[in-house]
């Protein structure tokens, strides 16, 4: 198909709802459609996909009447914190996230889920702003993406079972946290973010970093909240722990699919040495064996964190084919597939 026969837009509402009916078979297999349509539309009106926050997008054919539907995704604008190689300057920039690429049945294997991304990539350098970069999670391993020019990452999934633990550990030494605690230890961890990406100057790599922010924790306990609420469980009122010194905390949220139900934890914060480590995923195992959830899950932790784990009994285990962050820069001489420094490279950022 010539490029003239394919054009990047946004979608119709009418569109929109054909798009998600399809690929509701994917991300929510275990919901009726109309249980997944709600869900979409509750996830893109929290305070991070409101007013263009989320854009969702479509590569069509004009040719046609009414116009047929060759591929789609979506992409959420986040802040982010870039140390370019070389220099000693953290900047704020903005990235964009890119996620639910699909393509229908009768469409794959035709290159317009290739097609659709390369524009996409040049349309996100400078949609809603400036933007240092894009970023996706591929499920489909790391060569594909990488030939579009994300790059991927080394991603490392730490996996405790609540049954198998090994050694139960008090939880007397945490305090639990509410969503209205959030706000300020954000602030007070992004603030601690922006100094470690300065940590060693200059960079021999470009650093970067998404903002863990309250608007998008927000977004990720909206998904649990609304999965709570059909499955006839109270919302989740606890967010995460914190150390009785206030030096670190765990902020998570709850996955309740049939399949798979965990605890994700969206980050830890505050450097935690390896005994408070202990306590927070001592907090967060008995979250999870509270709601019933199989073990708790985190992404890409600091070395102390996972040594903790492993005293749980958890196991650690490299991705090679599902939630590899990858990621594309954006420069004068355009984009750029190449491995950076990701800070805090965990699952608060994924989308």
């Amino acid at each position: 198909m010539s490029s003239t026969s394919r054009h990047l837009r946004n979608p119709t509402p009418q569109e929109l709802v054909q798009i998600r009916s399809e690929h509701q078979a994917c991300w929510g297999k275990d919901l009726t459609l109309k249980q997944y349509l709600k869900r979409e539309e509750i996830l893109a009106s929290t305070a991070l996909t409101v007013n263009g926050g989320l854009t969702n997008w479509v590569l069509v054919d004009p040719t046609t009447s009414p116009a047929t539907i060759l591929a789609s995704c979506e992409s959420i604008q986040k802040k982010v914190f870039v140390v370019d190689a070389g220099s000693s300057k953290v900047r704020v920039s903005y990235g964009h996230s890119i996620g639910s690429v699909f393509a229908p049945v009768e469409m794959r294997g035709k290159g317009h889920a290739s097609a659709m991304l390369k524009m996409l990539a040049e349309e996100l350098r400078t949609y809603g702003g400036e933007s240092a970069l894009s970023a996706l999670y591929s499920d489909i391993g790391k060569e594909f993406y990488k030939k579009l020019g994300w790059y991927p990452h080394t991603s490392f999934h730490l996996n405790i079972s609540v049954h198998l633990c090994s050694s139960p550990h008090p939880t007397t030494n945490t305090t639990p946290l509410k969503a209205s605690s959030l706000p300020p230890l954000c602030t007070q961890d992004i603030k601690a973010l922006k100094a470690s990406l300065t940590s060693s100057i200059p960079a021999s790599k470009t650093r970067i970093s998404f903002h863990p922010d309250p608007k998008t924790f927000d977004w990720h306990f909206a998904r649990a909240e609304y999965l709570a609420s059909i499955t006839n469980r109270p919302p989740p009122t606890t967010k995460g722990a914190i150390t009785t010194s206030g030096s670190a905390w765990i902020i998570w949220n709850h996955d309740f699919q049939k399949a798979e139900p965990k605890l994700c934890v969206l980050r830890i914060a505050g450097e935690p040495s390896k005994e408070e480590a202990k306590d927070l995923l001592a907090a967060a195992l008995t979250e999870a064996r509270e709601w019933g959830l199989s073990h708790v899950q985190a992404w890409n932790l600091p070395a102390a964190v996972e040594e903790a784990g492993k005293e749980f009994g958890g196991k650690v285990v490299e991705m090679d084919m599902n939630w590899i962050p990858s990621v594309m820069m954006y420069g004068p001489g355009g984009a750029v597939c190449e491995e950076v420094e990701w800070f805090a490279n965990e699952k608060f950022a994924w989308c």
